[in-house]
């Protein structure tokens, strides 16, 4: 009897899941599809027809990471005042990219040489952030003009160089209040910013 779209979906889970705690046990060497198939209770032509490669499997985990964090940060703008919805977002943003499995997932494109996880990861990015994130500073600073710039200028202040340090292990992971924090911080200054117009040559 063929798969229902709800058992699949839970099986993708549960494979995804167990790539996640082989990745981090192994690391991306030594997380094989056959290890992951064991640990899913899953069988290794699954995987290789859902997935191609193991690749193909750690792409499709950006895919679903984005989209879970899609939500969250969707979730995190239905806040009445533009202002608190913009510390929302930023404490949701951090926390997500900050997480464990952010950082594993960074760790694997890392070691994908033909970047192919890489790119995966920054469009996911891209398409799942920054549209959100332009069209609320668009609603709270609507004569400053360049939103682009604007949402490159308070992701800058918001991460800096914690997504770096997560990686390569000198920093541990943040907790929701610890994000709350340095998200407020980060939109303190970048109203500052913004009211000067200092720059990135926009004017209050």
């Amino acid at each position: 009897m063929p798969m229902t779209d709800d058992r699949k979906a839970a099986r993708r889970l549960r494979i995804e899941k167990a790539a996640y705690e082989v990745l981090v046990e192994r690391g991306f060497s030594g997380a094989s599809m056959l290890a992951i198939a064991k640990r899913a209770k899953a069988s290794n032509e699954t995987l290789y027809a859902w997935y191609g490669d193991k690749l193909g499997l750690f792409r499709a985990m950006v895919a679903s990471t984005a989209e879970a964090a899609r939500d969250r940060l969707l979730s995190a703008l239905e806040a009445e005042a533009p202002e608190a919805a913009l510390v929302e977002f930023g404490t949701v943003l951090l926390h997500d990219i900050l997480s464990d499995r952010a950082v594993a997932l960074n760790r694997v494109a890392a070691a994908d040489m033909g970047g192919e996880t890489g790119r995966a990861i920054a469009a996911a990015g891209r398409e799942s952030v920054l549209p959100l994130l332009t069209d609320l500073l668009c609603r709270i600073y609507p004569d400053a003009g360049q939103p682009e710039a604007l949402a490159a200028l308070f992701i800058d202040l918001l991460v800096g160089d914690q997504q770096l340090r997560r990686v390569i292990g000198t920093l541990p992971a943040p907790d929701l209040g610890d994000c709350k924090a340095r998200s407020e911080r980060a939109v303190r200054i970048f109203h500052a910013i913004i009211e000067t117009g200092a720059d990135i040559g926009v004017h209050p």
